[in-house]
């Protein structure tokens, strides 16, 4: 009896045994599974006020453009991280007090503004971002995109703070996707800064062939009617210049 007993006992911490060595053996891989799986998370996760924008290859320019937007041709984009709003006035009013920085704008002591009825850009003194109409008109709020940016000024923001401005790949890819990815004002009313020295896309040596001093803008939905907006379409001003629609956003690598 007491060897029925043994032997039945021996089954059970066998079976227990080999039970444990199966579960077991799933169980460590759906931990390891499950912390992979977070630290993925972890890893990609995009920080506050920023949305990751993942691989992906956009078609660039277009057909029906202006020369400029021609050729068009297919390019990769790496992942990136991109402001999901622009750089507001208050945003900008922090740098500002941190550096005790000058715009362009106000070292210069005019900037332009868009004029709708006109359809022209009026020279207008003492407006930069604070005073987007002048010194005599009312103060920007702090909620609202900045304007009277010069590229310089954006440079000069986007190094202080760690981030970057988004090429004009980069930014014509979000353009096209910007419903999906929820950001705002990419295609409305602001020209946004980007990296790049502005030329044709037929050029030689695109990237690193430095062939005139403008830099390029994107966006600007605000002045042409919605009949007429492309995300492919482009702008370049001088890096000191600033106006009324000239604002940015920022862009960060990938860690």
């Amino acid at each position: 009896m007491n060897l029925i007993v043994m032997w039945m006992m021996n089954v059970r911490l066998s079976q227990q045994s080999s039970f444990s060595k199966i579960f077991g053996l799933k169980l460590i891989l759906l931990i390891a599974i499950n912390v992979s799986q977070v630290q993925a998370q972890y890893r990609y996760q995009a920080p506050k006020g920023m949305v990751l924008i993942e691989r992906d290859t956009v078609q660039i320019g277009s057909e029906n453009g202006r020369a400029d937007e021609k050729p068009t041709f297919p390019f990769v984009i790496r992942p990136f991280l991109l402001d999901i709003k622009p750089v507001t006035v208050g945003d900008f009013r922090k740098f500002i007090r941190f550096t005790r920085y000058a715009t362009n704008a106000e070292r210069m002591g005019r900037s332009y503004v868009f004029n709708p009825e006109k359809n022209k850009w009026d020279t207008i003194p003492g407006a930069y971002w604070l005073y987007p109409h002048g010194r005599d008109s009312s103060q920007a709020k702090s909620a609202d995109p900045v304007t009277h940016i010069s590229w310089n000024d954006a440079k000069a923001y986007a190094t202080w703070i760690g981030k970057r401005l988004p090429t004009e790949f980069e930014y014509e890819l979000v353009a096209k996707k910007a419903s999906k990815l929820k950001l705002q004002d990419i295609n409305q009313k602001l020209w946004h800064w980007c990296n790049d020295w502005y030329r044709f896309y037929g050029e030689q040596d695109y990237y690193t062939k430095r062939i005139n001093d403008r830099k390029t803008l994107r966006g600007g939905r605000f002045v042409h009617s919605k009949a007429s907006y492309r995300p492919s379409q482009r702008m370049s001003a001088l890096p000191y210049t600033s106006t009324s629609l000239f604002g940015f956003r920022c862009a960060k690598d990938l860690q």
